[in-house]
């Protein structure tokens, strides 16, 4: 769906019971007002992935939240709560949070949390900053879908892998790259894109982790190129350009020392109004 429906902060809230919109849904299709595509993505996400996600979050427990599979321990960048960077893709989607406390859930995972994967944000971090930032995040939504899905850190509970994306992806699927300061086709350089150069430090930080996932087949061949290990026995091109990688990567870091005190009392303070007891408290 090209649309969302925005009523995601409405059921997440309990102020809409997810049978009653799926009755509407049903019905309206029924009159020929909805599409196939349309009402079959919808009632999926409702009785399909909200109710698989809360079931992961009660079935892991408090020790979900503090999982973290791939071992990152970097700082959230300090533009996530200000929108102040020159990459467009950020900075559109943080415009959007700030001004709306909302977006769309393409954005939520293959901009922002893809930026968090690849730049190696702790998990709890990034899974703290869309708790506190949007209208819709309440805990047992926002952790499956941020410490599972989007930084792949609970060891596969939810996904097979990780959603890593470089500017190509962006570039392919957006029109975000068009006047940007960076160049997604580049990889290194003063031009080059930041998601360029933590999407391959990500790739060969991970390289073993992932070398037998089939859902990534190419990566192991890739980052063996990234290396310099090619099958002929070469150098390669791209591992030339190493050293220049290695050089850019510092001043890539573009996390702060650390994040303004109050924004991080109001994550604090979001967190202890959106995180219900456990065990959930079930009404018979």
């Amino acid at each position: 769906m090209l649309y969302h429906s925005r009523l995601s902060s409405s059921l997440n809230l309990k102020l809409l019971r997810p049978r009653e919109c799926i009755d509407k849904a049903l019905a309206a299709y029924e009159d020929g007002g909805i599409g196939d595509n349309d009402i079959e993505g919808f009632v999926r996400q409702i009785i399909g992935w909200r109710e698989f996600v809360r079931g992961v979050y009660y079935h892991e427990g408090p020790e979900y939240l503090r999982r973290n599979g791939l071992g990152h321990r970097g700082r959230l960048p300090q533009f996530y709560w200000t929108a102040e960077t020159e990459m467009n893709c950020m900075r559109h989607c943080l415009d959007e949070v700030l001004e709306h406390a909302w977006g769309h859930h393409i954005p939520r995972l293959m901009v922002l949390g893809n930026f968090a994967l690849i730049a190696g944000v702790h998990p709890s971090a990034i899974n703290d900053w869309f708790l506190a930032m949007y209208v819709d995040a309440v805990d047992w939504v926002t952790a499956p879908n941020v410490i599972g899905m989007s930084q792949h850190a609970d060891g596969g509970v939810v996904g097979t892998k990780p959603y890593a994306g470089s500017a190509n992806y962006i570039n392919r699927m957006s029109n975000y790259c068009q006047g940007c300061r960076y160049d997604p086709k580049q990889r290194t350089g003063d031009d080059a894109c930041p998601f360029n150069t933590f999407y391959w430090d990500f790739m060969i930080r991970q390289r073993e982790r992932f070398a037998d996932n089939r859902k990534h087949p190419v990566l192991p061949d890739k980052t063996a190129l990234l290396l310099g290990q090619t099958e002929s026995g070469q150098p390669s091109r791209i591992a030339d350009e190493s050293e220049t990688l290695a050089t850019s990567k510092p001043r890539l870091r573009l996390w702060s020392s650390q994040c303004n005190k109050q924004l991080q009392e109001t994550a604090k303070q979001a967190r202890q109004i959106a995180r219900p007891p456990f065990p959930p408290q079930i009404k018979p």
